[in-house]
């Protein structure tokens, strides 16, 4: 086994996926690693925090094997490719992720939980000028449901809505709490105190 350039390398852009890359009987050229940096930056999205990523290439005689590994806080995938071409390789271990992925997030923000204890909440959206005036003017009124789930889930449920908040029952505690997103892409939350 022969790591590539004699050791481990890390690539961070940002707040991209750390990946490592693990070359056997090959080098990773630059460009290569460019791409699947960028190609496993996708995969990001479906994971609250990605802990250990790591791509291994392998030249086998005419064919290129792919490994992937990705730990997150959650849940963890991992999927191999081998063809010809280094990039169909590549293409076709994301999409194996992705899918596995995607699978995953479903199932944690999916989870049926006994429906006993909904409820809804009306949520009145008031003109900020009026505010300012003294007089509040309504311009939308909608009820939002409150779903029995845990922080995290609602952490899940939020990021991959276009909402800034969300309602929920936290599921430990029977409490009505509501996390919502900061100007600063962070998650807040609010939990009354009675």
């Amino acid at each position: 086994m022969r790591l590539w350039p004699h050791k481990a390398e890390k690539v961070r852009k940002g707040r991209a996926m750390e990946l490592e890359f693990i070359a056997r009987n090959t080098e990773v050229t630059d460009q290569q690693r460019a791409l699947a940096q960028k190609k496993f930056n996708r995969l990001e999205k479906y994971f609250n925090a990605v802990h250990e990523a790591r791509l291994t290439v392998a030249q086998e005689k005419h064919r290129v094997c792919v490994e992937a590994y990705i730990r997150g806080k959650d849940f963890e995938v991992e999927a191999s490719s081998e063809t010809p071409e280094w990039t169909t390789s590549l293409q076709d271990l994301v999409g194996k992720l992705e899918q596995q992925a995607r699978r995953m997030k479903q199932k944690l923000t999916g989870r049926k939980r006994p429906r006993a204890k909904e409820g809804s909440w009306q949520v009145e959206v008031v003109e900020a000028e009026s505010v300012h005036r003294g007089s509040p003017e309504v311009v939308e009124t909608r009820h939002v449901p409150v779903l029995p789930m845990t922080v995290e889930e609602a952490a899940l449920q939020l990021s991959s809505s276009d909402e800034d908040f969300i309602v929920f029952r936290e599921a430990e505690s029977d409490r009505v709490s509501v996390l919502y997103r900061r100007r600063d892409r962070t998650y807040g939350l609010v939990t009354p105190e009675f």
